[in-house]
């Protein structure tokens, strides 16, 4: 089983990026593989509960977000000086997260076999 590591980096709706990297980690989950996500830089918009994607004939992703267990895919980061930089805490977000400083997330890059940035 390969470790894979997602990490969404966009705003959530400013291209169909963020919903094609989601789906590819969930097509990688249902075949096996560890999948993990980190949400870094603008990436961190998604975690934010009030999304209203439909808006502009999109998927919600936080709604997506919610299917992660389903998958089995529980390790699901954010970068601590993304949200910071952004104004933003964990308990605005609509999404349980571990939050990663610089240490934690240079650890968990190096833990990975394959890192998907896309």
């Amino acid at each position: 089983m390969k470790k894979i590591l997602f990490i969404q980096h966009k705003a959530p709706y400013g291209s169909e990026s963020p919903s094609e990297t989601l789906d590819a980690a969930l097509i990688c989950a249902a075949f096996g593989q560890a999948v993990s996500l980190l949400f870094q830089g603008d990436g961190v918009w998604q975690l934010l509960p009030e999304q209203q994607g439909q808006a502009l004939d999109r998927k919600t992703l936080i709604a997506q977000l919610g299917a992660l267990p389903l998958y089995d895919i529980e390790q699901v980061y954010a970068d601590a000086a993304s949200l910071h930089n952004r104004g933003l805490t964990a308990d605005q977000l609509g999404l349980s997260v571990t939050l990663l400083e610089s240490d934690a997330l240079r650890e968990l890059l190096a833990a990975q076999d394959a890192v998907l940035r896309i």
